[in-house]
This record gives C-alpha cells, sequence and structure tokens, in this order.
C-alpha cells in the first residue's frame, strides 16, 4: 500500500466514483485498497464530507454515492441546500427533531445537517425518509428552529 496526500486521496475519490457505482464506504474503501490506497473508515467518512458527496437513490444498487457535479451541483451552497429542499415536515418529540424528507433523501439531509456543525445538534439519524435529529440537552425547539434558518434562510418558511 502507497502512502498519499489528502489532495491525492480526494482525487482518487472522486475518480473512483465517478467511474463506479459505489452504495457503501466499504465498497469505496476495497476499491481504493485496489489501487493501492489504504484508509481508514473515519478518514473516508470525513473525505466524503468534506468533498461534500451526496447519496442518492440508484434503481440497480439502491443507493450510491454521487459527486455533486455529475449532478449538476457545484460544491457549496448548492449542495447545502438541494437536500433539505427535499423536507416536507419538521416536528418534535422532547429533544428531537424529526425531519420527514422525499424517499431517498434522509442520508444527504443527515450529512448537511452534520456539515453545518450546529451546536445545538448532538446527532443525526438517517432512515429512508426520516431523519432524526438528537438536540443537546436544553435546547429548545425555537432555538433549533432559529439557528438552521440562521445557516439556511432557504428553509425560513419551512420550519
Amino acid at each position: 500500500m502507497v502512502e498519499i496526500t489528502k489532495n491525492s486521496r480526494h482525487h482518487l475519490i472522486r475518480q473512483v466514483l465517478e467511474t463506479h457505482k459505489v452504495g457503501t464506504q466499504e465498497e469505496l474503501k476495497v476499491l481504493l485498497e485496489q489501487k493501492g490506497v489504504k484508509v481508514t473508515q473515519a478518514t473516508l467518512s470525513r473525505d466524503l464530507n468534506t468533498l461534500q458527496i451526496l447519496k442518492v437513490s440508484d434503481p440497480e444498487k439502491g443507493h450510491v454515492y454521487v459527486v455533486p457535479e455529475k449532478m449538476g451541483l457545484t460544491p457549496s451552497i448548492k449542495v447545502d441546500r438541494t437536500p433539505l429542499q427535499t423536507c416536507q415536515r419538521l416536528e418534535f418529540s422532547g429533544n428531537l427533531a424529526v425531519f420527514k424528507c422525499l424517499p431517498s433523501y434522509a442520508p444527504s439531509v443527515a450529512m448537511v445537517l452534520d456539515g453545518l456543525n450546529l451546536e445545538e445538534i448532538l446527532g443525526t439519524v438517517a432512515g429512508d425518509d426520516t431523519v432524526v435529529v438528537v438536540l443537546k440537552e436544553g435546547v429548545t425547539h425555537e432555538r433549533f428552529k432559529s439557528a438552521l434558518v440562521a445557516r439556511c434562510p432557504e428553509l425560513a418558511d419551512f420550519v
């Protein structure tokens, strides 16, 4: 196995995702190892987040990772906004916020929420069309909604 720079690894990840239908981080890890690059799951997870890789529905594999540009998006604000716009409803139960999304979009929504690094969020769990957000102890629903809208103004009418 060869030690490569982070930039080289990022380039290789994008290249692999553009040429293969990859459904899991484990699959991606194996493909990278076949190219001589050893990477831990934690590093791979951070790389996918840094590269703003999305996970979308695929008729053959269920869900696959895609490079934002392959979907006509440019990394940055557009990527952050697009998955969140698939949210249809937000409800609360105690310190849990529950987003109902269009089918297959929850993983992308959770990744965007995690990437916002809001101090109000302890963590997220995504299903197919539902994202559960665990709010930190003492965070009110209004405080969470205000923080979310401050970072994502396009959600002002939604929350």
